[in-house]
């Protein structure tokens, strides 16, 4: 306790620890504390969203170049009219079933066994040929032509990333 005296005449106890000097500083930096910790947080949540934005975009381009690819080797069987065209052994992309090839694990993916699409170097087509397809709603029972079962593969891989989108194809001849 301090004694403060007036006049020398008065004495009046003040309390050091009521005394208010001092108090708005230590409000003002708790406040900014907090503020730079919402800051932070702030900073955080937007990098991480990027990241998810621009892996979004990286798998959408992927997918479209794997879906491309897919339309056009589909457009291709499609087109052909040559039947023996059609078959495992005389197109380098379309394999035989029993070939035991996996098109979807990515490093199935080789130059002998796959075509470059037209779209891009990037995107890559095959398929497997599954034969002559059995018990079809589509059979009229026209002995001249046979229904054939392929699936289509598509592969895209950019910017370290890589999407494999697979379709099933019939065609009659």
């Amino acid at each position: 306790m301090v004694l403060v005296s007036r006049n020398k005449t008065l004495k009046v106890p003040v309390d050091c620890l009521n005394n208010q000097q001092g108090s708005a500083l230590i409000i003002v930096l708790i406040v900014m504390a907090v503020l730079t910790l919402v800051g932070l947080s702030a900073i955080n949540t937007a990098t991480v969203e990027n990241k998810i934005v621009r892996n979004e975009r990286i798998y959408q381009e992927n997918f479209y170049l794997a879906e491309s690819s897919v339309n056009e080797a589909a457009q291709k069987i499609e087109n052909e009219t040559d039947r023996d065209n059609l078959l495992p052994s005389s197109a380098a992309w379309i394999s035989d079933d029993s070939s035991g090839l996996d098109f979807k694990d990515p490093g199935n993916w080789m130059s002998d066994n796959s075509e470059q699409a037209a779209i891009s170097n990037q995107a890559l087509y095959s398929t497997v040929s599954k034969g002559v397809h059995k018990g079809s709603s589509l059979d009229i029972g026209d002995t001249s032509t046979r229904l054939y079962e392929y699936a289509v593969f598509g592969h895209g891989q950019s910017q370290n990333g890589s999407v494999i989108v697979e379709i099933g194809y019939l065609k009659r001849f």
